[in-house]
C-alpha cells in the first residue's frame, strides 16, 4: 500500500499514527505529496479530490478521506470488532477532531490570501467553531479520550495544529483539562516522530 501524505496535514499525520498504532507500518509506503504542487499527477489521479491522505491499495484501488482510511487500516489489521457503542463513541470523537481541523485549516488557507482578500466574517465563524468543539471535548468527552484510538488520535492532531497554526486563539488557557490532556497526548512516541515542526 502507498499513502500519499504531507506533514503538516493534521489528518495525513492522524493516519501516518494510526497506521503506527495498529503496526502496519511496514506494509505502508509512505509518499510525500503536496497537493498544491504536486507535479506528478499522482494525487489527482488517485484522488479526485486531490486531497491528502490518499491510500492507493494493492491492487490500485484508493481510498479517501481519512476517517475511510481509518476503518480500512482498522480492518486490515484484522483488529477485534468494536461494541457499536464504543464504536460509536469513537467516532463522534473522531468528527469533532476532525471538524476543529476542517475550521483551522480553512482559517489557514484564508490567512495566506491578501488582507483585501480576506473575510471577516468566515474567520470568526471558523473561530468560534473551533472554540466551542474545544468546550465540548473538555465538557462532555474527554472522558472518551482516555485511552489511544481514533478518535483521540484525531483530536490530538487538531489541537497541536491549532499549537502550529493558531497560537492567538489561547484555548489552552481557557480549557486546562484539554490542555492537561493534550500534553501527556504530544508526548507519545508517535506524535514525536510525525510532529511537523521536525518535518
Amino acid at each position: 500500500m502507498e499513502l500519499f501524505y504531507t506533514p503538516t496535514s493534521p489528518y495525513s499525520r492522524k493516519i501516518q499514527i494510526l497506521a503506527d498504532h495498529l503496526g502496519l507500518n511496514d506494509r505502508i509506503k509512505m509518499t510525500f505529496l503536496h497537493p498544491l504542487f504536486d507535479k506528478t499527477g499522482q494525487l489527482a489521479a488517485a484522488n479526485p479530490l486531490e486531497k491528502v491522505p490518499t491510500l492507493v491499495l494493492d491492487n490500485g484501488d484508493c481510498i479517501f478521506d481519512s476517517p475511510v482510511i481509518a476503518d480500512a487500516l482498522y480492518h486490515f489489521s484484522e483488529a477485534p470488532a468494536l461494541p457499536f457503542e464504543e464504536r460509536l463513541k469513537q467516532q463522534q470523537l473522531q468528527a469533532l477532531g476532525d471538524g476543529i481541523m476542517d475550521a483551522a485549516v480553512l482559517s489557514q488557507m484564508e490567512k495566506m490570501r491578501e488582507d483585501a482578500e480576506q473575510s471577516e466574517y468566515w474567520q470568526d465563524r471558523w473561530q468560534k467553531a473551533i472554540i466551542r468543539s474545544i468546550d465540548e471535548f473538555e465538557n462532555n468527552m474527554i472522558q472518551q479520550a482516555e485511552e489511544w484510538h481514533i478518535g483521540s488520535m484525531s483530536m490530538a492532531c487538531a489541537l497541536d495544529y491549532l499549537d502550529l497554526r493558531h497560537p492567538h486563539l489561547h484555548w489552552t488557557t481557557h480549557n486546562k483539562k484539554t490542555y492537561e490532556w493534550y500534553q501527556l497526548a504530544v508526548e507519545r512516541d508517535t506524535m514525536i516522530t510525525t510532529d511537523p515542526r521536525q518535518a
